[in-house]
């Protein structure tokens, strides 16, 4: 058994006896614990709730920013190995052509979810390589917006 070295004390939630000291942590109370967190299917991650226990929502804290331009007609992309939960892809205003996004398969024309000039969209996606990308047009961009 583990011992809690700081103790944490929650007024609504009563413990008999009142914790004290440096208590043991048993297996009961560590499955308790991971049950405060949730499984993503690769990654576990904290279920946040707000001051007044009200679970919380919302966008992660953002990482970084990926500005890709294609090279030539008919140019395929892989994102790189970036570890993330969310992405926003956004197609540049003003690109002359479409870009296809696919998830863990090659993208190509017609192959994918298809972005228009200015459109985006978002994922939830463990790392950033698993996206894929066909610009049909030269000169055209996307940019990505991952979080942490």
């Amino acid at each position: 058994m583990f011992e809690i070295l700081k103790p944490l004390t929650f007024d609504d939630l009563p413990t008999k006896p009142p914790i004290s000291g440096r208590p043991k942590v048993s297996e009961d109370l560590q499955q308790t614990i991971a049950l405060l967190s949730g499984w993503d299917g690769s990654t576990r991650r904290l279920i946040r709730v707000s001051p007044t226990g009200t679970l919380y929502v919302a966008s992660p804290k953002a990482k970084g920013i990926i500005n890709q331009q294609a090279s030539g007609d008919a140019d395929d992309y892989q994102a790189p190995n970036i570890v993330t939960s969310e992405v926003l892809i956004k197609a540049k205003t003003g690109n002359s052509g479409n870009v296809w996004i696919n998830v863990g398969k090659a993208a190509a024309a017609n192959v994918g979810y298809q972005l228009l000039s200015g459109d985006w969209i978002s994922f939830s996606v463990n790392n950033l390589n698993s996206l894929q990308f066909h610009f049909t047009k030269n000169l055209d961009w996307i940019n990505l917006l991952y979080s942490e």
